[in-house]
């Protein structure tokens, strides 16, 4: 995301040192400024920049900032120590959930299933795998497969992927994903503290590509 940052501080910039009009960049405000807040919610890091459009940042550059100078110098100091990445992570890997699944499943309106949950069970999955906590990010990725087997007509996620009528792409994901992810999360959540211990890396919890299918294929259905 680190260009859109850029975009995002240069519009601040000009528009605050009339160099550009906010009647000629707020659309564009607006877009950078949505996609940003997206990927900060979805890795788990605050977004440093509270305004949501340019005319809010006008009323404060107004009251508080009296120079082009200060201007700037704020400008500069709100992203001065965010980090990012556009396809990386704190620990230097995937975006576990890709975000615009993410943005996809915000657009669903369905009179018979709430995604509230989904969704904020896998910006937590984000959030989990970005901060280098596996044992979480393993167990979430259960609750998801517990949680979404009514949307495909069953009550657990075995149904899902012996009986749904998918392509057989689908069907190899899921059995993929039930049996082996099931597993790694039992044996973490279930087995009592031994003498010696291993704790799961980011590959043993690796189940990204097939949660991308089941949601996209959720995505599919309800759209």
């Amino acid at each position: 995301m680190e260009p859109q940052i850029t975009k995002i501080k240069k519009i601040l910039t000009d528009v605050s040192t009339r160099q550009a009009r906010i009647q000629d960049c707020n659309d564009e405000y607006t877009t950078l400024y949505n996609q940003l807040a997206e990927y900060f919610q979805g890795i788990g890091i605050k977004n440093p920049n509270p305004y949501s459009d340019l005319w809010e940042f006008y009323e404060y550059w107004k009251k508080h900032l009296k120079t082009y100078a200060e201007r700037r110098a704020y400008v500069i100091k709100l992203y001065k120590n965010l980090k990012v990445d556009s396809a990386k992570t704190k620990n230097n890997s995937h975006t576990y959930i890709n975000l615009g699944r993410i943005r996809e499943l915000r657009t669903i309106k369905n009179k018979d299933f709430d995604l509230a949950k989904l969704i904020r069970l896998c910006e937590e999955i984000n959030i989990s795998h970005s901060n280098g906590a596996y044992l979480s990010c393993g167990m979430l990725v259960r609750a998801v497969i517990d949680h979404v087997p009514p949307i495909f007509g069953v009550t657990t996620f075995s149904e899902v992927e012996n009986n749904y009528k998918g392509s057989k792409s689908f069907k190899d994901s899921m059995k993929h994903l039930n049996a082996s992810s099931r597993r790694i999360a039992d044996q973490h959540l279930h087995t009592q503290i031994r003498n010696k211990e291993v704790l799961p890396n980011e590959t043993q919890v690796d189940f990204s590509n097939d949660i991308d299918v089941l949601l996209s294929e959720i995505f599919r259905l309800l759209k």
